[in-house]
C-alpha cells in the first residue's frame, strides 16, 4: 500500500484518558461526541476531498475514536505504524490542547522527519507559542478555510520551494518565527467540497471503519454534515466564532456562504450514502430572505427524505416556519437561547425575548416539525443560581404549554473552557469574567486535573467555579425531576439519571477532599478512576435524547454500496 501525502489525526482531549482519574462531567452531554471529543472538525474532511481532487493521497484516523473502541488499540503503536509525507493534527476547539501536542510528540519521536501542522481556531490564536514553546509542531495553518495553503504547503515541500508566499502559514526560518499574513479567506464556499463517496473508499482502502468515523455513536445514530457558512454575522460574547473573533483572529471581516444550490445539492448528496439526519451548520437565514428561499425552492425540488436539522440563530416568523414546512419533508430545529431571562441572554449577545422564542416554536410545530431542541446554558453574563434555578422553572411552562409535542429542552455549562479570541475571553474583566488561564500553557496545565470544575478557565463575578458546579448538577436533577413528572420520559430513565447526577456530584466531592490533602497525584484518586468514567458521560440527561435519526448505519449500505458503483 502506498504511503499517503498526508495522514490527518484527530486526538482525545487526553492522551491518556484510559489511565487517569478525571471526572470529565456534563461538558459534552449536548453533543455528539463523549467527553473525549472524538468528533474531529468537518474541515478535515473538506482538507481532504479538496486535496484528493487535486492527486494527493490522504487518510483520516480518529486516534480518539479509536481509543475508544478497543481498549488494547495503542496511539503509540498506530503512530508509529503508519507513514505519510506530512502529518496534520487539529487543535481546533481547547479541550484537545493536551492530547494534540501530545499526540504531535509522539508523530515526532517516530517519524523525526517528518512535518507536523496543526489548524483549527485554537492553534490560530496560539500559533506564535506553538512556535515558540513546542518544537514538535513545525507549522500552523491560521483561520477558517486552509484547503489551499494546505494543498500549497504540501507542494513546496516537495519541490524544496520557499515558504514565504504560502497565505495564513506561521512557521520557523532558523531561530525566528514567521508570520505569513492570512490572505487566503473565501468570499464564497461553492469551491468547498464534502466528497462522502471519498470517506467511504477510504475506509474500504485502509479496513479502518473505526478511524474514519466522526465520532462514537455514529454507527448508532449516523448523522452528515452540510456547510451554509463559515464566519457569523452574530456576536455572542464567549464564542470563538463570532463575528469580532473572526475579524480580529482569522481575517474574516463577513461570512462566506455556500451558493443555495450547492448547499441543497451537498444534502441531497449525502442522502445518497447515508440514511440519517443531516445538520445544516449556520442559519440559512444569515445572508438574508432571498437566500432562505432560494435554498428552501432547491431542496424542496430535489425531494430529500433524509431528516434535515435546521439552527436558528434568532426567531422565525410564521412566513419562514410555513416554508420550511412546505420545502423539506423532514426537518428538525435547533435553537440556543441560553436562558430564559431576556436580561441575561442580552447580556450573551442575543437581544431576543423568550416570547419570541416560544412564538418561533408554535410556528414550527404548526409547520410540521419533528422535534425542536432548545439549549440552555450555564456561565452566563449575569446569570446567577437564582437565575439558573429559573431557567429550569421556565422549561415546565415550556412542556405545559407544548404538551404532546416533540419540544426538548436541555441545560448543561459552559465548559469545559471559555473559548480563547471570544470577547469575554479577550475582555474579561470588562465583561464580568474572571480568567484561570490565558496562555497555551495554562490551558494545557488545567487540561489533565482530576475534575471538570478544575479544567473550567473561568469564573464570572456573578457564579464562582463551585457555584457553576453545583448548578449545573442541581439543573440537572431538577429539569430530570420535571421531565419525570411530566411524563416526557420512562421511569427508569429518570432513575437512572437521578443517580448519575447524585453519584456524579459526590465524587466530585471526594475528589475535592483528595485535591484539599494535596494528594491529587497519588493512590486515593487511583481508586476513583473506574467510576468517574462512568460518571462522565450522560451526566445531567441520556445522551441517546440527542438522537436525532432512528436508523443505524447497517440501513445506509445498501445506499454507499449503489452510489459507489454509480460513481465507478
Amino acid at each position: 500500500m502506498s504511503r499517503p501525502d498526508l495522514v490527518l489525526l484527530h486526538p482525545p482531549s487526553v492522551m491518556d484518558f484510559r489511565k487517569k482519574t478525571m471526572l470529565l462531567g456534563p461538558v459534552s452531554d449536548l453533543i455528539p461526541s463523549t467527553p473525549v471529543f472524538e468528533m474531529y472538525p468537518i474541515g478535515f474532511t473538506t482538507m481532504a476531498s479538496h486535496l484528493e481532487s487535486k492527486g494527493y493521497s490522504v487518510r483520516i484516523a480518529n486516534i480518539a475514536n479509536k481509543m475508544l473502541s478497543s481498549s488494547r488499540f495503542s496511539p503509540d503503536r498506530f503512530v508509529k505504524s503508519i507513514d505519510a509525507g506530512m502529518f496534520g493534527i487539529d487543535l481546533h476547539w481547547m479541550p484537545h490542547v493536551q492530547g494534540a501536542l501530545e499526540l504531535a510528540r509522539m508523530v515526532k519521536r517516530h517519524h523525526p522527519d517528518r512535518p507536523v501542522v496543526m489548524g483549527g481556531f485554537s492553534s490560530s490564536y496560539y500559533h506564535e507559542e506553538l512556535m515558540a514553546k513546542h518544537p514538535e509542531v513545525d507549522y500552523v495553518l491560521r483561520g477558517d478555510s486552509t484547503e489551499v495553503p494546505l494543498e500549497r504547503l504540501i507542494s513546496a515541500l516537495e519541490s524544496r520551494k520557499s515558504l514565504e508566499e504560502i497565505p495564513n502559514l506561521t512557521w520557523r526560518r532558523g531561530g525566528s518565527t514567521k508570520v505569513n499574513p492570512i490572505t487566503n479567506v473565501p468570499e464564497t464556499l461553492d469551491d468547498i467540497e464534502i466528497d462522502y463517496g471519498l470517506m467511504i473508499r477510504k475506509v474500504l482502502r485502509y479496513r479502518d471503519l473505526d478511524g474514519h468515523m466522526p465520532y462514537k455513536n455514529w454507527k448508532k445514530n449516523p448523522m452528515s454534515i452540510a456547510v451554509a457558512v463559515r464566519g457569523c454575522t452574530h456576536n455572542c460574547i464567549n464564542c470563538a466564532g463570532s463575528c469580532d473573533s473572526f475579524a480580529r483572529n482569522f481575517g474574516r471581516t463577513k461570512p462566506a456562504y455556500r451558493s443555495p444550490d450547492l448547499l441543497a445539492d451537498d444534502i441531497a448528496r449525502a442522502e445518497e450514502y447515508i440514511k440519517g439526519a443531516t445538520f445544516i451548520v449556520g442559519d440559512i437565514r444569515q445572508p438574508g430572505k432571498a437566500y432562505a428561499s432560494k435554498f428552501l425552492k432547491a431542496i424542496k425540488e430535489r425531494r430529500v427524505e433524509n431528516e434535515v436539522i435546521i439552527e436558528l440563530f434568532t426567531p422565525a416568523d410564521k412566513e419562514f416556519a410555513a416554508d420550511v414546512g412546505k420545502s423539506i419533508e423532514s426537518f428538525n430545529v435547533q435553537m440556543s437561547p441560553e436562558t430564559h431571562d431576556d436580561q441575561v441572554r442580552k447580556a450573551q449577545g442575543k437581544p431576543y425575548t423568550t416570547l419570541g422564542l416560544e412564538r418561533s416554536i408554535d410556528a414550527f410545530m404548526k409547520a410540521g416539525c419533528g422535534r425542536f431542541d432548545i439549549f440552555y446554558m450555564i456561565g452566563l453574563p449575569m446569570q446567577t443560581r437564582d437565575s439558573v434555578d429559573g431557567t429550569v422553572a421556565y422549561t415546565r411552562k415550556l412542556y405545559d404549554q407544548f404538551k404532546g409535542q416533540n419540544v426538548f429542552p436541555f441545560i448543561s455549562p459552559l465548559a469545559p473552557f471559555l473559548d480563547p479570541g471570544g470577547n469575554a475571553f479577550e475582555f474579561a474583566d470588562k465583561l464580568g469574567y474572571k480568567l484561570f488561564a490565558s496562555t497555551l500553557e495554562d490551558h494545557l496545565r488545567l487540561a489533565s486535573t482530576p475534575s471538570w470544575k478544575y479544567v473550567l478557565n473561568y469564573e464570572t463575578q456573578w457564579m464562582t467555579r463551585d457555584q457553576i458546579v453545583e448548578s449545573t448538577y442541581s439543573a440537572g436533577l431538577n429539569l430530570n425531576f420535571i421531565k419525570r413528572e411530566m411524563g416526557l420520559i420512562e421511569e427508569d430513565v429518570a432513575d437512572r439519571t437521578e443517580r448519575r447526577i447524585i453519584a456524579a456530584r459526590d465524587m466530585m466531592r471526594r475528589i475535592d477532599s483528595i485535591v484539599a490533602k494535596g494528594k491529587a497525584s497519588g493512590s486515593d484518586l487511583d481508586s476513583l478512576r473506574e467510576v468517574a468514567t462512568r460518571l462522565s458521560e450522560s451526566t445531567v440527561c441520556e445522551k441517546e435524547e440527542l438522537d436525532w435519526s432512528e436508523s443505524s448505519i447497517y440501513a445506509s449500505i445498501p445506499r454507499m454500496v449503489s452510489a459507489l458503483l454509480r460513481k465507478k
